[in-house]
Formats: structure tokens, sequence, C-alpha cells
């Protein structure tokens, strides 16, 4: 990191292909990585995301839709997290060029991007809590809490424990199979990138 340029940190995480084969029905898989970040100094996140079908005759193909790709900041990755979770537009078969931005927006659909502001992720936290505290509430700490982001409709925002920005311990990305069969892909991530610092 440039500590002359705090309004974009990047780590030269570059890309990371997640190749998921004969995933069964709600199952998922992910990779993570320690960390120790203080995300409070920046206003967004993002990281773009590529989904194809493998080529593979046996291999179960999914329709666009039925993997879903996710992101999860936490303490640790099972008991205190946030999660951001959008379904993947899967990328048809073929030769694409660089130079092409109608290329560029096929093999990264802009559906398949994570660009959300961090602070839906501490509105989802003072919600959970204020749901919490209603007489009968059956919401819970050790529950997942959800909502959907209002801006993107269909990515889901998750909450378990008690994650803090401030100390983020452990990123974790992984692919979700959300379809009612077993379902093979390899999934892209690149360029994770904290934006927008707040001076």
């Amino acid at each position: 990191t440039d500590p002359s340029q705090p309004q974009l940190r990047q780590q030269n995480e570059q890309a990371l292909a997640l190749k998921v084969t004969h995933l069964a029905s709600q199952d998922a898989r992910a990779i993570y990585k320690g960390t120790s970040y203080d995300l409070r100094q920046y206003k967004r996140l993002q990281l773009f995301t590529h989904a194809e079908a493998l080529l593979d005759e046996e291999a179960e193909k999914p329709a666009n839709g039925e993997l879903s790709v996710f992101l999860r900041l936490g303490s640790d990755y099972k008991n205190n997290y946030y999660e951001y979770e959008i379904p993947l537009t899967l990328t048809p078969p073929g030769n694409y060029s660089t130079n092409k931005t109608s290329d560029r927006e096929t093999v990264w659909p802009s559906d398949n991007m994570f660009d959300f502001p961090l602070e839906l992720l501490t509105d989802l936290k003072i919600k959970r809590n204020q749901e919490k505290n209603r007489t009968g509430s059956v919401v819970s700490n050790t529950t997942p809490y959800y909502q959907y982001d209002p801006t993107k409709p269909s990515n889901k925002m998750t909450i378990v424990g008690n994650p803090n920005l401030g100390e983020v311990e452990v990123i974790m990305i992984g692919v979700r199979n959300s379809s009612r069969d077993v379902k093979s892909a390899e999934v892209w991530v690149n360029e994770l990138r904290l934006t927008e610092f707040n001076e």
C-alpha cells in the first residue's frame, strides 16, 4: 500500500480462479485469507467477478443465477462476519478481446461486480440489533440475519455474530449452489479494492 495514496488500497491481489466441480445443491466452497484491516477509513468495496461453465461434457452446467459468489468479512469465517452475495451471470464460451468494450462487459459483467458502500453492512447490523431487541423477536446474534441490497435487489447481505469493520481478520470468497441440482463451474475474481478514502 502506498501511504501517499490512501484513497485506493490495492495489494496486488490480481486474479484468482475458483473451480468447483460437482457442487451439491445448497452447498458452498470457499477460500479465505487471514488479514488485519481497518476498513472504516473507506466507503466502498469493489471486486470484479467472472463465471463460466466448464467445457467438460460430463460437467453439470449452471444457468444464470443458479450459482452465486459471496464475500465474507469478519473476525472469523463462521461466527462473526458480514457476507455479501451476488447471483452469477455466466459468460458464454468463445473468444473475447480485451480491446472491445462489449467483450469486456461479457467477460466481466457489471451485474457480477461487487461494488457497494460498506455503510450497507453497518446499517444491516443496526437493523438486526433493533429487530433483536423487539419483544418476542426470534432474531439473535448466532443465526444469520439477512436483507437484500436496496439498490441491487438480487444481492443478499447477511450478518452473523458481532463483526467489526475496524477489525477485519478474515476475508473469504466462495461459490454457492442455490439450484436444486449438482453444478460445476469456474469463477474468477479480480482486483479486490477499497475506494473513496474518508479524509
